[in-house]
């Protein structure tokens, strides 16, 4: 029988996380590649999710500061399947890594770092950019919405953030989330170069939009900017 994990093993295995994620990216192709294996097994121990408490630990504030963020919509949560609201490892994870590299200086604070991704989203996210207005084509607010986020991908993409959606992939498929020709779409575009990944993203077509269904490009923005683009495309539709 294999045991469940314990709080210091759980907050243990996030900060690994975090460390590992950060000397991916620094590392030369070979051990990249090492480094990422390390940081899925870890990952899959913990799970997708955990509790806001042992969010709380990790973070290094208390629950019911924690609480107040996730209610302002500062934190992301998600419902599992038994309607418990909890923390995506992944927005923890990017979270502690941001916390991180303020740590020495300023001793870790969230606050300021969820400031600071709230500036970033205010001033990131520009719909007209995103969205230019035209009139010979409608669209349901969905549609929009998913056709911003991945032109706003797309003018971050590199090849991190494709490995992390083949990585994506490839859990999906393991766990039968994702049906396979969708995936066969997705793994024969993310073989293309960059450039051509990020224009097919952006693209405004019958075939791009339903691609975006199934996106393995999830979680790249921030809860900021994912909250901004949603508000802001809302606003462009009732316009």
């Amino acid at each position: 029988m294999i045991r469940s994990v314990t709080q210091d093993e759980t907050r243990t295995a996030i900060e690994s996380i975090a460390r590992l994620r950060t000397a991916e990216r620094a590392a030369d192709a070979g051990t990249r590649s090492q480094i990422a294996s390390a940081r899925r097994f870890l990952e899959r121990l913990v799970g997708p999710t955990v509790r806001p408490a042992d969010a709380a630990r990790v973070l290094g504030v208390s629950r019911p500061s924690l609480k107040r963020w996730i209610d302002k919509g500062e934190i992301a949560t998600v419902r599992t399947p038994t309607g418990r609201r909890e923390v995506p490892v992944s927005e923890l994870v990017s979270l502690l890594e941001e916390l991180n590299q303020t740590e020495a200086r300023e001793g870790r604070p969230l606050g300021r770092v969820l400031r600071e991704r709230r500036r970033r989203a205010e001033e990131g996210v520009d719909i007209d950019r995103l969205l230019p207005r035209r009139r010979s084509r409608d669209h349901r607010v969905p549609e929009l919405q998913a056709l911003a986020y991945h032109r706003l991908v797309a003018e971050r993409l590199d090849e991190k953030l494709v490995e992390e959606a083949r990585e994506r992939l490839s859990e999906w498929r393991e766990e039968g989330r994702i049906h396979p020709t969708w995936e066969e779409r997705w793994r024969g575009l993310l073989a293309q170069p960059i450039s051509r990944i990020a224009e097919i993203l952006s693209a405004d077509t019958k075939a791009a939009r339903a691609l975006r269904q199934t996106s393995p490009f999830v979680g790249v923005l921030t809860e900021h900017e994912r909250r901004r683009l949603v508000r802001a495309v809302e606003e462009r539709a009732a316009s």
